[in-house]
This record gives structure tokens, sequence and C-alpha cells, in this order.
């Protein structure tokens, strides 16, 4: 699980910019927001502009140099640093936890294409660094790397975590190796959706299916429909065949039909978007490792909201979420540990923006809006 995350110099964070998840409580409800004293399931506040999208972005900067390449991405490309920085780079370091172990991984750009410098140790050792501007050559010990080229000042290699993970013989049976085969892991199954602007994602899957042929070839129309209805959209739904011969999903209106992505409202397009991932999400074997859903509940209803954040608990991904809806800002749903306020430098969980003992009879939303966490 993510455990910890700094970012500077990327975007909105001109200092060093912290989000920790393992500041869970002894509270004796909604224990399954938690695991293993990490927060699995939190939702971040924070005022307009504040950065919550960006914390999504810096979180899921890694994948494009570990998982899916160097692709463009309209939302790095521009204005990838931030501009009031020293440093002519942006800096990240997540550190997870797996099992037992701890794998902290640094490194610094100057753009989402150019690497300068990376580290990963793994219960405090470093086992792999490299940093460009001072040399090329790259240091690892991690068992079964001993065959590999160091010198990479003449290559185009980009990222020496790809490079050990795809051209290292390493020994699976080597606890460090195991620990970085599930950071691997992890970060391959990470994902982040939103559909404010359109519906859009990263991570997780390396091609984008279509909503509605994925809905129609599962054979998920009529849970779909279902679905639909019981989030209180009263509609019967049914496929029908676009000009270029492939499925598409429509409101039936008995000999009438209508196209779903030309009827439907934003919010319902929104539901859409949810349940086509939580039908991978609630199969554990296939399940992401982090979700982050930006502004989750943007065109939802306040009890819609809740009935999401319930089902998300239930999963086994780690998830993250931003809103603005204080209706979900409740002892019911989560708990103190696990709802965050933003600020420029930092997210800090409910309990630490006050001097009170918060307690599961305490109205969150309520004191929030009264400015309690403002502290």
């Amino acid at each position: 699980m993510l455990y910890q995350f700094e970012v500077s110099g990327f975007k909105s964070f001109n200092e060093k910019f912290s989000f920790r998840l393992d500041g869970a409580k002894e509270y004796s409800f909604n224990r399954e927001a938690v695991r293993n004293d990490v927060i699995k399931t939190g939702i971040v506040y924070g005022v307009n502009g504040i950065g919550k999208s960006n914390l999504g972005l810096a979180l899921f900067d890694i994948i494009f140099h570990i998982t899916q390449g160097f692709e463009s991405n309209s939302a790095y490309t521009s204005n990838y640093l931030n501009l009031e920085s020293k440093n002519d780079y942006a800096e990240f370091s997540y550190l997870f936890r797996f099992d037992e172990h701890y794998l902290k991984y640094t490194y610094r750009k100057k753009s989402l294409k150019e690497i300068l410098f990376e580290e990963i140790q793994i219960d405090g050792e470093t086992v792999a660094s490299i940093n460009k501007v001072e040399s090329g050559t790259m240091f690892c010990s991690l068992s079964g790397a001993d065959t590999l080229k160091t010198d990479l000042s003449e290559t185009n290699i980009k990222s020496i975590v790809s490079y050990i993970n795809t051209n290292a013989a390493l020994d699976h049976r080597d606890s460090k190796n195991k620990t970085f085969q599930k950071f691997i892991e992890f970060v391959e199954k990470m994902l982040f959706f939103r559909s404010i602007e359109g519906n859009r994602y990263m991570g997780y899957e390396p091609e984008p299916r279509a909503i509605s042929i994925d809905i129609i070839e599962n054979g998920n129309l009529e849970d779909f429909e279902d679905f639909l209805n019981k989030a209180g959209i009263s509609c019967k739904l049914c496929s029908i065949d676009k000009e270029d011969g492939k499925p598409t999903i429509a409101f039936d209106f008995g000999e009438k039909k209508l196209a779903f992505w030309t009827g439907a409202s934003t919010g319902t397009k929104s539901l859409a978007l949810y349940y086509y991932w939580m039908q991978r999400l609630r199969v554990d074997e296939d399940s992401a490792s982090l979700v982050f859903i930006d502004e989750f509940d943007s065109f939802y209803h306040h009890e819609l909201s809740a009935a999401v954040v319930e089902q998300l608990k239930k999963i086994k991904s780690q998830v993250i979420l931003t809103t603005h809806n204080v209706s979900v800002m409740s002892n019911e749903i989560l708990r103190p540990d696990c709802y965050f306020v933003m600020s420029k430098t930092e997210v800090s969980p409910l309990y630490l923006k006050t001097s009170k003992e918060l307690r599961e009879a305490h109205n969150l939303g309520k004191m929030y809006k009264a400015g309690s966490f403002n502290g």
C-alpha cells in the first residue's frame, strides 16, 4: 500500500508537499476503511484551486516511466514544472509498505520525459540509483542484476526501474527482489479516473475500451440498467448498432431508441464510467492497487455519493477520493483519520486540524462548515 508521498516543483507544488496515509487512529468504527494501520479509503477536501487535481496528477506521474512508457498526456505536458520553484526539476518521493517491508522510490524530472535522478531504498538500504547530472552510471545491488550494463550514458534508457525489471534475471526467492516486484505490480495496477471535463483515466489498462462495448460484450447490460434504476435514474436500456456496425447502448422507448451517449445527462454518463470501473475493481484478483477518483461525485445526489463511498470501502483497492461534498463527511461513512483537508503544503487528517478529541458522535460535516478544521 501507499504509505507516504511527497512532491515539490511540480505544477502547483512549489515547496515540499506531503501526503501521509500512515496516520490511522484506534477508532472502533468503520474499521474496513483502514488496513494494517494504513488508510485504505480516504477523502480529500480543499478549497477551489488548492491543487486536489494536481495531487492526483503528481501521484500518477510514476506510471509514465514504469508501466506505460512516455506517452503524450496533455495534463502533464502543459506547465509540468512549478513556475515559482528555484529548481529546474520536480522531485517525487513514494514510500510503500508491502507486508512488513518498506520501499522508498525517489526521482527527479526535468519534464515528463526527462529523468535526472532515481533512487530505490528497501528497508532503508539503497538497492539501486542513478544520478544522470553527475554521471550516467547505475548502481544496483539486487540479486540477479549483476549482469546488467551499468554505464547508461550512451543509451536511451529513461528509467532504471523499468530497465531492471525488464532485463535483470532477479532471484525471486530473495526478499528484496520480492519487495521490488510487488512495487512494480502495484504501480502497474494504479488507476486514476475522473468524469469532469469528459470521462478520462490513466493507468491500469494499457488501451482504452469503449464503455458501451464493454458492458454489452460482457453481458452486463441488464445489470447496468438495474444499477441506474437503483441510483434513481428510471430507464430501460437496449443495444443498437451504430452506422459503423459496432454495438452501443440506447434508451429503449418501445418503437423508438435514443443512443445512450446522446440522451444521457452528465451525471448519468458519470455513473456509466463509475460502473465500468467497478466491474473490475470488485473482483479481488483483478482489482487495482490504488484508485484515485478526482471530484468523484461532481454530478451525484448526496445519497448516491454516500452509497458510492460505501461500495468503495468494500473493494480490495486502496482508494483516494477528492470532493467538495460535505454531506459525505460523516462518521457513519468513514472516520476522522480518513477525511483529509488539503493546504498548500500538506494533506492533513481531520483529527490533526483541531484540538478537540473527535469521537463517533461528532457531526464532522457540521464542524467543517463551522470552520473547526481551519487550524
